[in-house]
C-alpha cells in the first residue's frame, strides 16, 4: 500500500438525536496532517462531485483535502486524519420481510421492504491500485493485514440526487498492524449511486438480493479518544487560550443548531444586521457519541447530573474556517448544583463548523421569524487549580 504524508490541519466535528437539522448546510473543513492511503481524489473538488482513481491520478495533491460537508459529520477534536481511500462497488439490498407481521401470523399479512444487506466495494489508492476491499459490519480491511469495523452514529442526505447518505462512523475495532490499526473515526462522503432498488419488493421476491452500484471516498482517522480528550487544539490565540491558573476539567462535542430571529434593527429598520443569535441549542456527547448534556439559551451548558452553568462571553477569534462561528471564552457567570460542571470557571468554545448568520435577508417578509443554523464545537470547561483565588 502506498503512504501518501503530508501537513494538515486537525479538524473538529447530529448524532442521530438531531441529523434532521444538520443536512441542510456544508461547511467547509481544512486538511489535517496525517499519512494517507493514496487514491482517487475525487472530494478535492466539493461536496458531491465525481469522484474516482482516474481524478486521483491527476491531482493526487489534493488526495488529503477533505470536501465540504454537514456541520455534525465533521469529527471531534483530538482526531486527525490518517488515510483516504476511493470505493468503487455495491450497495446490496435484501427483499426482507419486515416488522411485527413478518411471521404471517394468522389473519395478516407480512410486509416487505428492501433492506440494505451489506457494501461490497473495492478500495483504491490515488494511482487508481486496489488496496483493499470494503464489507459488511461494515469493516474496512487493507492489503497490509489490518481491518476496521464501524457503528454509523451520525447519517446527513447526500448533496446530489439519487446518492446514498454520508456518514459519520465511530470505530468499535480494529485488528492487524497497518494502516488501519488504531482509527478512531470514518467519514463516507462524496457518494454517487448505492441508492435501494425501485422493483417490487414482496412474498414472489423474498429473500432475494439486488446489487446497486456505488462509489464513495472514505476518510479515516486516528485520536480524538480519551487521551486527546481533554487537550486542547495546538497554537491556540492568546485571546481565547486557558487563563492563567486554569486547569481542564471537561470536555463536550457539541452537535445542533444556532437559532437566529429575524428582528428590525432600529433606526436602520430591516436587513442590517437583522439577524440575531437567541441561542445555542446542542446536544453535547463524549468521544463514542454518547449524550453527556446540552448547551442552551443564555449560553448554558447542563449536564447529565443535573449541575448547571451559565456563561459570558470574556473574548472571539475569527475561526479557521470562513463559514463557521467565532471561538470564544467565556467566564461562568451563574452555577447551579455542584455536580460535574460546579466548580467550573471558564468555557471554551473551539473547533466550530457551521453556525454562521444566515445569508438569506431579513427584512419584512419575514420579520420575527426564526432560522436554524447547523453547527458543531467543542466546549473545554476549565476550573481552578488547587490552591489558586
Amino acid at each position: 500500500m502506498k503512504i501518501q504524508t503530508g501537513r494538515i490541519r486537525g479538524c473538529l466535528t447530529m448524532s442521530l438525536l438531531l441529523a434532521a437539522g444538520c443536512s441542510d448546510q456544508m461547511t467547509s473543513v481544512p486538511p489535517s496532517a496525517g499519512e494517507g492511503v493514496a487514491g482517487a481524489d475525487g472530494p478535492a473538488g466539493g461536496a458531491g462531485g465525481a469522484s474516482g482513481p482516474e481524478q486521483g491520478r491527476e491531482n493526487g495533491n489534493g488526495w488529503m483535502t477533505i470536501p465540504p460537508m454537514a456541520p455534525a459529520l465533521v469529527v471531534p477534536a483530538g482526531a486527525t486524519l490518517a488515510a483516504h481511500a476511493h470505493a468503487e462497488g455495491a450497495q446490496i439490498y435484501r427483499c426482507t420481510a419486515a416488522g411485527a407481521d413478518a411471521g404471517g401470523a394468522a389473519g395478516i399479512s407480512p410486509t416487505y421492504a428492501w433492506v440494505l444487506h451489506a457494501p461490497d466495494a473495492t478500495l483504491f489508492d490515488s494511482t487508481g491500485a486496489p488496496v483493499g476491499i470494503h464489507g459488511a459490519g461494515p469493516s474496512w480491511y487493507s492489503n497490509d493485514g489490518s481491518a476496521a469495523t464501524g457503528v454509523k452514529v451520525i447519517e446527513s442526505p447526500a448533496p446530489m440526487p439519487d446518492a446514498i447518505s454520508w456518514l459519520l462512523l465511530r470505530v468499535s475495532s480494529t485488528s492487524g498492524i497497518g494502516i488501519f490499526d488504531g482509527v478512531s473515526y470514518v467519514q463516507r462522503l462524496s457518494t454517487t449511486g448505492g441508492v435501494p432498488p425501485t422493483t417490487a419488493c414482496d412474498a414472489t421476491t423474498a429473500g432475494t438480493d439486488v446489487r446497486s452500484s456505488y462509489a464513495a471516498e472514505y476518510y479515516f482517522y486516528r485520536g480524538g479518544g480519551s487521551a486527546e480528550w481533554l487537550v486542547v487544539p495546538a497554537s491556540l490565540p492568546a485571546a481565547v487560550a486557558a487563563p492563567s491558573g486554569m486547569t481542564m476539567k471537561g470536555h463536550g462535542h457539541a452537535i445542533g443548531e444556532q437559532i437566529y430571529a429575524c428582528v428590525e434593527a432600529g433606526s436602520r429598520g430591516y436587513g442590517w444586521n437583522g439577524w440575531t443569535l437567541k441561542a445555542s441549542n446542542a446536544v453535547l456527547t463524549d468521544p463514542s457519541f454518547v449524550p453527556v448534556g446540552r448547551i442552551a439559551a443564555g449560553p448554558s451548558w447542563t449536564w447529565t447530573d443535573g449541575s448547571t452553568i451559565g456563561g459570558t462571553e470574556v473574548a472571539e477569534v475569527d475561526s479557521p474556517l470562513a463559514d463557521a462561528i467565532p471561538w470564544l471564552l467565556l467566564q461562568v457567570s451563574s452555577t447551579n448544583g455542584g455536580g460535574e460542571l460546579g466548580d467550573t470557571a471558564f468555557v471554551q468554545r473551539l473547533n466550530t463548523a457551521g453556525g454562521r448568520t444566515p445569508t438569506t435577508p431579513c427584512n419584512s417578509t419575514n420579520a420575527n421569524t426564526l432560522s436554524r443554523v447547523p453547527y458543531s464545537a467543542d466546549y473545554y470547561f476549565l476550573s481552578r487549580e488547587a490552591g489558586r483565588p
